[in-house]
């Protein structure tokens, strides 16, 4: 096994954009994509879907809890082969996976159908999004700016989440089908050539975290990609530490709670706000706004983690996610700008809960079995928003109102806050 090659850093380089920012843009253009087809932009595809072969809506929500449940398996064993063959390859065969699941999606002709390609997709997009491959390559490449990095580099979903207006106008024009299948064959070559543009760590090309340039006397990184025979010791817990650890389970019980109400309203916020009396356009629009708020929440949470107690920073999401669901409750909302308070507070939750793991994981644990301990967050997270999609759909199909459901996800935010309370102070970025 190589010896692992010390790497100083002196003065930052000049004159030059350095690659890491390139990397964080490809993660954007990449996740930009894949939100529009498949995640906050597919809410258009929901109510053509339904009017077509007249499914309920709980069967519907099905599908969208068994991807979080797959999800919440599939994300932990990304994060192992991220650790062993290397984020970047995962990010290609992500893009080849997810592209044929949307074009198989886009040629349903029942239930079973339908079930087996949204899985599918499911597959794919846990390798290619941000949830673990991303932020594995983005926090190698920046340690002093790693969460305005990761933060950054999860901005991708705004983009994407304006599609969601658009896509309502191409589905009215052309059928939902045509446009997954023309979303299945953009995502196949687009993501892999993003992928291509990944590099999983800075050494190996002659570079330093952070755009730095080597000190003097210190070992050069060897240029030559893959094949380099350079390694970088890694500090922190391993993996099998990392679960015995009571903070691992206290933070990822925190995040899924979060992600509960999250996950029911990824799927049902356009229909209910369309039962409240707003156009399929308008309701399509709120929930750009929630995509463009969780911006404030990517950059903004895992930004605040480099400087301030993240236990604080967990509270305050958490308070934004509980106020989300109780503003809804007490407030008649059949308007656009009625709908402002929910789609920012729960838009913020949303997307701190996102850029924060990589982060938290970093801060806590290491680097060691940071794509392990990332994919365990996630998985963790995903897993617990089987409940959300469930919760609202069954509310609906039983009592003609999402109310119940709600009830329910606006205290339960509330039961989880004390959890903070109990989770150790992390150790301070250098």
């Amino acid at each position: 096994m190589a010896a692992s090659v010390p790497v100083e850093t002196g003065r930052r380089r000049r004159g030059k954009v350095f690659y890491g920012w390139y990397i964080v843009a490809a993660s954007n253009l990449t996740n930009a994509l894949l939100t529009a087809a498949y995640f906050q932009g597919f809410q258009a595809f929901v109510l053509p879907i339904l009017n077509t072969f007249g499914w309920s809506q709980t069967q519907l929500a099905g599908a969208s809890s068994l991807r979080q449940l797959e999800s919440g398996i599939v994300g932990p064993a990304v994060g192992f082969l991220s650790d062993k063959a290397g984020p970047r390859k995962l990010i290609i065969a992500g893009g080849v996976i997810a592209g044929l699941g949307l074009i198989g999606l886009s040629q349903t002709r029942n239930l079973a159908m339908y079930y087996f390609f949204f899985l599918l997709i499911s597959v794919g997009t846990a390798g290619a999004t941000h949830g673990v491959t991303w932020p594995i390559i983005i926090s190698r490449w920046f340690k002093r700016r790693r969460g305005l990095a990761i933060g950054l580099g999860t901005l991708g979903p705004i983009a994407g989440g304006a599609m969601a207006i658009l896509n309502v106008r191409m589905v009215n024009s052309w059928g939902w089908q045509p446009v997954l299948f023309v979303y299945g064959c953009i995502v196949a070559v687009f993501v892999v050539l993003m992928g291509l543009i990944a590099r999983d760590r800075p050494e190996p090309h002659g570079y330093v975290p952070d755009g730095d340039e080597p000190k003097r006397g210190a070992a050069p990184a060897a240029a030559g990609g893959a094949s380099s025979s350079v390694v970088v010791a890694e500090q922190g817990m391993t993996a099998r530490q990392v679960l015995r650890s009571p903070a691992f389970w206290l933070v990822l019980l925190f995040l899924g709670g979060v992600w509960v109400p999250s996950s029911g309203f990824g799927l049902w916020q356009v229909p209910y706000f369309v039962t409240n009396g707003m156009s399929a356009a308008t309701a399509a629009a709120t929930a750009f706004v929630v995509v463009a708020a969780s911006g404030l929440g990517r950059v903004g949470g895992s930004w605040l983690v480099d400087y301030v107690d993240y236990r604080i920073v967990l509270l305050g999401v958490g308070l934004c996610s509980a106020f989300s669901q109780f503003y809804l409750l007490f407030a008649h909302v059949d308007q656009f700008w009625l709908s402002m308070p929910f789609n920012v507070t729960s838009g913020i939750a949303m997307g701190a809960m996102i850029s924060m793991r990589a982060v938290i994981a970093n801060a806590l644990f290491g680097a060691r079995s940071l794509g392990s301990v990332i994919g365990m967050l996630q998985g963790g997270s995903l897993a617990a928003g089987v409940a959300g999609p469930l919760i609202m759909g069954r509310s609906y199909d039983f009592t003609g109102s999402y109310d119940p459901a709600i009830w329910f996800m606006a205290f339960f935010s509330l039961g989880i806050l004390p959890m903070v309370w109990f989770m150790k102070k992390a150790r301070r970025p250098a």
